[in-house]
């Protein structure tokens, strides 16, 4: 195998792993707050996540709130993806110049004054 193939396996094993870190701190700390003393193991969570139709430690209750939060992040992960392409295409058609004026274009009521914050 060439040296470049080899890298870009590395590279995408090094990105998987970073990402299934991230998605399983995000659901671990959303079932935290919802949970609360009822909190299973990580172990059991990750090992849920990892295959949801093996027998599991979580009780019923937990399943749904591990898959709840699981799609939760999925659909902030979409939304911002949308949102990039969006952007895109918006400052290429010369819409919008930064990311700033895209963000009061398309979210208009999120999007707080941050000229104003730092003048304070």
């Amino acid at each position: 195998m060439d040296l470049f193939g080899t890298r870009q396996k590395q590279l995408l094993h090094f990105l998987t792993a970073d990402a299934e870190k991230e998605t399983l701190d995000y659901v671990l700390q959303e079932m935290r707050e919802v949970l609360g003393e009822e909190m299973p193991e990580e172990d059991a969570v990750r090992a849920y996540l990892q295959d949801p139709d093996k027998p599991t430690k979580l009780s019923t209750e937990q399943q749904i709130v591990v898959i709840d939060k699981l799609l939760e992040c999925a659909e902030v992960n979409l939304r911002t993806l949308c949102d990039l392409i969006r952007y895109q295409q918006l400052k290429d058609a010369g819409v919008v110049n930064s990311v700033r004026e895209f963000l009061r274009l398309v979210h208009p009521d999120d999007v707080r004054d941050i000229s104003k914050e730092d003048a304070d």
